[in-house]
């Protein structure tokens, strides 16, 4: 009995983070995320949110400049990337928890005293020492 509990917990794990997976995909629409310095057309940058003439500009901790740039198009297709990506995976983790977890529970799975001694007599519905 003990060991169907580590399986379950097992299968649970996964199971969570499918879910998580899957919340966080439901959440991946909108205007696309610049983590870094928003440029408009005017080389001017300007506050979020980003526009479709914008220019995402990053930037890392060094004083050595620009580490990149996307354009709005980019982002939006990188989201959708993500997005997808992250559908599969909920996917994926949910149907493997909850196939691992019936299984678990249908291996193991034990009939009640009452229905064993139903199903042993026959029929007869017998108490706990067999008495009809």
């Amino acid at each position: 009995m003990k060991l169907r509990g580590v399986f379950i917990a097992l299968f649970l794990m996964p199971l969570v983070w499918g879910v998580i997976s899957l919340l966080r995909a439901g959440s991946a629409y909108g205007i696309p995320d610049c983590h870094g310095i928003i440029t408009g057309r005017d080389g001017e940058d300007h506050p979020a949110p980003m526009r479709r003439s914008d220019t995402c500009t990053l930037y890392d901790d060094l004083p050595r400049g620009s580490t990149g740039t996307s354009t709005y198009d980019q982002l939006k297709s990188a989201q959708v990337g993500k997005r997808r990506a992250l559908y599969r995976q909920g996917l994926a983790l949910t149907l493997y928890a909850a196939t691992g977890t019936g299984l678990v529970f249908a291996t193991t799975w034990k009939p009640r005293k009452a229905e064993r001694l139903e199903l042993t007599a026959g029929g007869v519905r017998g108490g706990e020492h067999g008495e009809a």
